[in-house]
């Protein structure tokens, strides 16, 4: 624990649970799955005075979106899915068939924001039948990909198109491929016992009032799930790649890389597949927020510094969580910055690469090749900071760049009789400038 972080973090719970007079406030940040700091204040359950803790399971709402796209694109590398495809490939007979499910992921289909049923008035929600009969009346409100327009009813057909091609309930799937391996026990789908009571603030009496409790029945990839601030630091973890087996590295860069700009004036926050990633002044913070009636819960994550914050609030409404995990994320990372990784020495570099080493020319840039613990490097002189390239070997005398600049390009090396040049993303590199 970092004892000043911890006040710090007390300090603030404290003073803005009683500011924004909401029945409990709890925060707790991690770094790299090790618990920095917790702070909990106020009540789990106001009538019977039991108090919260960052081990009291709250209503996570959307955050179940993470868990959701998390699974879709797990099948989507075991190839069952394919992100590009059109909803009516898996779907039949809905009103939205022609939406690839990539813009689902992200919000930008353009389909109205809730399920066309009366979920919200009746507080119940939809069955199988009912879900999918609403498919067929479904609202377009922009063209797909024209622009961010939040939707519940996306990520229900994202679940509805799980259930398709498994064949098994997308709840169970998460719980089985998800929750378990990563021992989110106190992550579940219906509330245990002991669960934190929703309540709605009164705006003129220092009360509080019950909010009910929702089944969103078939919809429940849209924000049926249930956590503890604890539990949500490990699947932070998990979403900054700390944990391939279970979040592949391929799933966690596809929800990191950005599809579509939420502010288009200032270009400062967008949204990834199924992240929220929100542009600081110099790093993007990743992650999401839930809110259902009574409870509201954010996750914020940094991908570069290991720093994964999660806030929850027994309150409808009162406090804006996303203000408050960003600013303690970069608190945190202030204070525990990234550590630069141990040097290694390489292994043995094969000849065919040794004698391309060194330094090379092109369109007047000079770049410096070198071989290192994981292959195949090349930087510009100029600014070997933020130009690095990683390369893996396709076959003699062919590589392909797999990180940093011209990723996914490849370089080829052409033997002539006047010497060897490079080819990479087709520009010629030669041993001098020219």
């Amino acid at each position: 624990m970092d004892a000043e972080l911890e006040k710090t973090l007390t300090d603030r719970v404290t003073q803005l649970q009683g500011a924004h007079r909401l029945p409990s406030l709890t925060v707790a940040v991690a770094r790299h799955d090790v618990v920095l700091a917790a702070a909990a204040t106020g009540f789990a359950d106001v009538e019977h005075g039991i108090l919260a803790s960052r081990d009291s399971v709250y209503r996570i709402g959307s955050i179940t979106k993470t868990f959701t796209a998390a699974m879709a694109l797990r099948l989507v590398g075991e190839r069952r899915l394919d992100l590009d495809a059109p909803v009516g490939h898996y779907l039949s007979g809905s009103s939205f068939g022609q939406v690839p499910l990539r813009m689902l992921l992200a919000h930008c289909g353009g389909l109205q924001r809730e399920v066309p049923v009366d979920m919200w008035e009746s507080m119940r929600g939809p069955s199988e039948p009912e879900l999918r009969e609403a498919f067929t009346r479904v609202d377009m409100v922009a063209e797909p990909g024209q622009r961010w327009q939040y939707s519940n009813l996306g990520y229900a057909a994202i679940g509805a198109v799980i259930e398709h091609i498994t064949g098994r309930r997308c709840a169970e799937l998460i719980s089985e491929t998800l929750l378990a391996p990563l021992g989110l026990s106190r992550t579940t789908w219906t509330p245990p016992p002991d669960a934190v009571v929703g309540y709605r603030i009164d705006p003129f009496i220092d009360a509080y009032h019950r909010e009910p409790v929702m089944d969103m029945a078939a919809a429940a990839a849209i924000g049926q799930l249930w956590s503890t601030p604890t539990d949500l630091l490990r699947w932070g973890n998990a979403l900054i790649g700390a944990e391939p087996d279970v979040v592949p590295t391929s799933v966690v860069d596809a929800m990191h890389t950005l599809q579509v700009m939420v502010d288009t004036k200032t270009w400062t926050q967008g949204w990834g597949l199924g992240l929220i990633l929100d542009r600081r002044t110099d790093h993007i913070l990743a992650g999401h927020l839930g809110g259902m009636p009574g409870f509201h819960a954010a996750l914020a994550t940094d991908r570069e510094s290991g720093i994964v914050v999660a806030a929850c609030t027994n309150a409808t409404r009162g406090i804006t969580l996303s203000d408050l995990v960003a600013d303690i994320a970069d608190q945190a990372t202030a204070a525990h910055p990234p550590v630069a990784p141990a040097w290694k020495p390489a292994p043995p570099c094969p000849e065919e690469i040794r004698e391309i080493l060194g330094r090379w020319w092109s369109e007047a840039d000079e770049h410096v090749f070198s071989w290192r613990h994981d292959g195949l490097h090349a930087h510009l002189a100029s600014d070997p900071d933020n130009s690095d390239s990683r390369f893996i070997t396709e076959a003699p005398d062919r590589y392909r760049a797999v990180e940093g600049r011209y990723r996914g390009e490849r370089l080829t090396v052409i033997h002539t009789a006047a010497g060897t040049e490079l080819r990479w993303a087709t520009y010629p590199f030669t041993r001098s400038p020219r």
